[in-house]
């Protein structure tokens, strides 16, 4: 993966209809840096700021452009992927809109949007946001050129390989299912906990481990917060099997005490019969 000094260079081109910011093309850089959390795809935009392409373990890219004092206009702005000026004919094709906000400079756009603009990328276009300047009528328009962009696409490429398979958010809390009566780990249940186990190794901050056992409502009170204490027990297990602290973990069993869905239907009593894991930090 290479990363390519970052280097700012200030410029503003002006023209009747917009205000526009864009690196030279032989001034762009694209810089690539990550770990297994996370991985970053930015390019320094001359005189305005810096756009990047976010891509989070688990989840799908998004886009974002920080500004150092942001000229636009608080409200909806346009995006779309423009031509450069080596392609005339090339139609502009239109992303959609993302917010600017009131005394913020940073604009973030969902991964819909983020993957629309990372595929014009690819085809040499230009993302491209537009929107109404804070004083007078002029628009203002920031272009993330496409210069580069494939070797970079490729170092993007090779940092999101090695992201991890949950997010933070989807390690932190996830639920362990289990079949009826039983207290033995599905295939899905050892795969969910394999995903997991990645995380626990790579949190250097990880404190802990909190498991509580839950049952449906068939069978007495007594012999459900069993079975939940054995769902709970069968989880640690095979976590420190793979060679997690067993010290690392609380347990608590509530039986039946606790439904997420009515225990009237067979689905019900399935989402019911679970293991919820947290993950603790410093």
């Amino acid at each position: 993966m290479t990363r390519a000094p970052l280097v700012m260079f200030v410029g503003l081109s002006m023209s009747a209809q917009a205000m526009t910011f864009q690196t030279r093309m032989e001034d762009v850089q694209w810089q690539v840096e990550g770990d297994q959390f996370a991985c970053r795809l930015s390019q320094s935009v001359a005189g305005y700021g810096e756009a990047s392409f976010v891509r989070r373990a688990g989840e799908h890219p998004e886009f974002e452009l920080k500004a150092w004092d942001s000229p636009m206009r608080p409200g909806a702005a346009q995006v779309f992927n423009d031509p450069p000026p080596w392609r005339p004919g090339t139609a502009a094709q239109p992303i959609g809109q993302i917010q600017v906000g009131a005394g913020t400079y940073t604009m973030m756009a969902p991964y819909e949007q983020a993957g629309r603009m990372l595929a014009g990328l690819a085809s040499g276009l230009q993302p491209t946001i537009m929107r109404s300047s804070q004083v007078g009528g002029d628009q203002v328009r920031v272009v993330v050129s496409s210069v580069g962009y494939q070797q970079a696409r490729r170092d993007f490429q090779s940092c999101i390989s090695k992201l991890l398979p949950i997010s933070a958010a989807q390690a932190a809390q996830s639920i362990i299912s289990f079949g009826s009566g039983g207290s033995n780990l599905s295939a899905d249940a050892k795969a969910r906990l394999d995903a997991i186990l990645q995380y626990i190794k790579a949190d250097e901050s990880l404190s802990g481990i909190i498991l509580d056992g839950h049952s449906d409502n068939q069978g007495n009170r007594l012999d459900n917060r069993e079975l939940s204490r054995q769902r709970a027990l069968a989880v640690r297990d095979y976590l420190t099997a793979q060679g997690v602290d067993e010290n690392l973990f609380s347990m608590r069993f509530h039986g039946d005490s606790y439904p997420l869905a009515s225990n009237r239907t067979e689905e019900g009593r399935a989402t019911n019969r679970r293991v919820m894991l947290r993950l603790q930090h410093n």
